[in-house]
């Protein structure tokens, strides 16, 4: 009887090995993995760098990665998936929507005395069909400045790539010292090149080296300049080299215009070649970005801004890079109103879809923007001090374009609730006008 039991559980196992392998060996897996809807970018790059291939099994949360890979590609503005069940194994769909990817810009404003300034580009975002961005600018602040750039982030591999760009800046700089401020002609010149690496969906690396020449010269004629202290009016230059690290986090999901989940930046730049007047070893900047979905028409948005550069004493130089500016932290407040060799800024808007329809949107923005500078010299503290704080609240307006890449007109009026930079003038007011979301 024991052999008869024995001999049963034997062949129970047997036949449960069998029919476990049988089903096993008819698991199906995926037969084909198509692309529709992608009139411009190549399916053979898509398939490159889409991690669900032909021949796996099938993994619904790979390709719900895929799609949010694929809709943070510049030449794509959405992207959705189809599966089919056959019988020689599923067949996946990619479906598409194409960004119109050859976008001229366009950014005007006010310069530090008071003129008229704009810098207008033309870049493509999908050059070949393959993400690659290439286009250049001409700047007009005072001065003319101009550059252009290619960055192709998936050259080498599906993960590794590598970008260049030459930049030739002139602005017009208010460096204020102890006593007074002095206006300048600011020229940077210099070719750099970029590596970029991709290590997995949330975490991207960029590595670049940048030669240039830094100089300041004082603007003969300038009215501001008439009368001032020769004996504070140098002009400092020098050859500098820049080795540049960042690491980009991003967990966010887009749908069109409508952005939800968080960003964070992280950037150190080393300079050398330094002298006693220009001596900046290093920058250090964070931005933290946080987006959340209020409703079906509304967008909360919010950013942190965070930098530090070595500090310098009062009487040492007055040549210090971090600024408060109307296109980078406080808008409203003017061009360069502010330097000092820490920052802290803080951005919050609330974007309401106003008008909706099958490419067009259009958005209010209700804002308000607080940033504090660190003098040379001085505590972190001070940043957050009254005479150092900038509160600037506004509203704007946004027009945007669903299927052309950063085709959102922005426009915004910022006003000053709070602000004074020591005896420094403080702009009461002012409208940014710019392409894109300002973060």
């Amino acid at each position: 009887m024991r052999r008869i039991s024995a001999f049963l559980t034997l062949l129970l196992l047997v036949l449960s090995a069998i029919s476990f392998a049988q089903e096993n060996g008819s698991q199906k897996n995926i037969a084909e993995l198509t692309f529709t809807g992608n009139k411009k970018t190549k399916s053979d790059f898509l398939y490159r760098l889409v991690k669900v291939k032909i021949g796996q099994a099938l993994d619904k949360e790979k390709i719900e990665l895929d799609i949010e890979r694929l809709k943070r590609l510049d030449g794509i503005a959405f992207a959705e998936y189809t599966i089919k069940d056959t019988e020689n194994g599923y067949l996946v769909n990619y479906d598409l929507v194409e960004n119109f990817s050859i976008i001229p810009g366009l950014r005007i404003g006010q310069a530090n005395d008071d003129s008229f300034s704009f810098r207008a580009s033309v870049f493509e975002f999908n050059g070949l069909g393959r993400n690659i961005t290439y286009g250049g600018f001409y700047q007009r602040e005072v001065f003319d400045s101009f550059g252009f750039f290619i960055e192709h982030p998936y050259l080498l591999t599906n993960k590794l790539g590598l970008g260049f760009n030459y930049q030739d800046l002139t602005t017009q700089q208010p460096i204020f010292f102890p006593t007074q401020q002095v206006n300048y002609t600011f020229r940077r010149r210099g070719p750099e090149i970029k590596l970029f690496y991709e290590l997995n969906f949330n975490n991207r690396f960029e590595l670049s080296s940048k030669i240039f020449k830094e100089e300041y010269e004082i603007i003969e004629g300038d009215p501001q300049n008439a009368g001032k202290d020769e004996t504070n009016t140098i002009e400092p230059s020098a050859n500098k080299a820049m080795f540049r690290a960042q690491h980009e986090y991003v967990d966010i999901d887009l749908e069109y215009h409508q952005i939800s989940g968080f960003q964070n930046t992280a950037e150190l730049q080393y300079f050398s070649g330094n002298t006693d007047i220009l001596r900046t070893e290093y920058i250090f900047n964070n931005t933290s970005s946080y987006y959340r979905r209020i409703g079906k028409k509304g967008n909360w948005a919010s950013r942190l801004q965070l930098s530090l550069s070595n500090d310098v004493e009062k009487d040492e130089s007055s040549f210090v890079p971090i600024v408060i500016d109307n296109q980078l932290n406080v808008r409203g407040a003017g061009n360069t109103p502010a330097r000092g060799t820490a920052s802290i800024a803080f951005n919050t808007e609330y974007r309401h879809t106003l008008i909706e329809k099958d490419w067009f949107v259009l958005q209010s923005n209700t804002f308000l923007d607080v940033a504090g500078v660190r003098k040379p010299g001085e505590d972190f503290g001070t940043a957050l001090e009254t005479n150092n704080l900038k509160v600037y609240p506004g509203i704007g307006i946004r027009l945007i374009h669903k299927r052309i890449f950063n085709a959102v007109i922005r426009i915004d009026y910022g006003f000053r609730a709070l602000g004074r930079l020591n005896n420094e003038q403080v702009q009461e007011s002012g409208i940014v006008f710019g392409i894109g979301q300002y973060f």
